[in-house]
């Protein structure tokens, strides 16, 4: 942390503790988690009471910047307000990108002992989901690459959405199965990428598949993808040599169609 963002910092904990109705302030953003820049700003939450936050609310003014108090030219606070019940929300059923917004978060002052625990629980990557969400995306790989560029004949947007979400879902699928949350599907590829030479080599592979949308291009993907992930693929999935896959039966519907995975793009 530059001395000017710690400076700053301080200057923050002081605005917001001084004012009565704030019950915590949650520091958070590229400055907490070490990858600033010199002109950075400085994100915070600022928990408020449920009556507080219902009257922001109403008045459209849960997030605001502050500038004025940085001491450094361009700096500003960043500023969004909450209730506590969305911290509680957020560590019970909050997602990848919401998860990842508390990485590294630090509660710089709290009237309310319980706040510094919920924080700790939300930035926590979820394994109990875990078997679910990689059976979710390659159920979606599945349908997107064996099924919708393999068997039918996609052109223009169709085409182009089928190849999104064959890159989208094998993106998922390395990110779940490192356990790795990531702030938002802007920057997937970014995190996927920094996994691991061989991930970067598969976001290259993506790229390409992006581009051109040729079949050619998403086996390429693809079978790179089944050669480097360690996850087990499911057994109601088409096998994983995807050159010669056994999409439809003689009936018209997929064999690989079972039940449990029809739910999942059903409902």
């Amino acid at each position: 942390m530059y001395p000017h963002h710690r400076e700053s910092l301080e200057i923050m904990k002081k605005h917001f503790e001084e004012q009565g109705n704030v019950i915590a302030l949650i520091f958070g953003g590229s400055v907490a988690k070490g990858c600033e820049r010199p002109d950075s700003d400085l994100d915070c939450m600022v928990v408020l009471s449920e009556e507080d936050y219902a009257k922001r609310e109403r008045e459209h003014t849960t997030a605001e910047t502050i500038g004025g108090l940085c001491t450094y030219e361009g700096g500003y606070f960043d500023v969004k307000y909450m209730a506590k019940s969305f911290l509680q929300d957020a560590a019970d059923h909050g997602s990848k990108s919401a998860r990842n917004a508390f990485d590294k978060a630090q509660v710089l002052f709290t009237r309310d002992s319980e706040i510094p625990e919920i924080v700790s629980h939300i930035a926590v990557f979820q394994r109990e989901e875990k078997a679910d969400k990689l059976l979710s995306f390659f159920a979606d790989l599945w349908l997107n690459y064996y099924y919708f560029l393999k068997s039918c004949p996609l052109d223009g947007y169709m085409r182009l959405h089928a190849v999104n979400e064959v890159i989208y879902s094998v993106y998922r699928i390395t990110l779940q199965e490192q356990e790795i949350l990531f702030p938002s599907n802007r920057r997937l590829q970014e995190f996927v990428a920094a996994v691991s030479p061989e991930a970067k080599r598969l976001t290259d592979l993506g790229d390409r598949l992006a581009q051109t949308q040729q079949v050619e291009d998403a086996d390429a993907f693809v079978n790179y993808f089944y050669q480097i992930t360690s996850c087990e693929i499911p057994k109601d999935m088409p096998p994983s040599s995807p050159a010669t896959p056994q999409i439809l039966s003689s009936g018209g519907e997929s064999p690989a169609l079972s039940s449990r995975t029809r739910g999942i793009w059903e409902g």
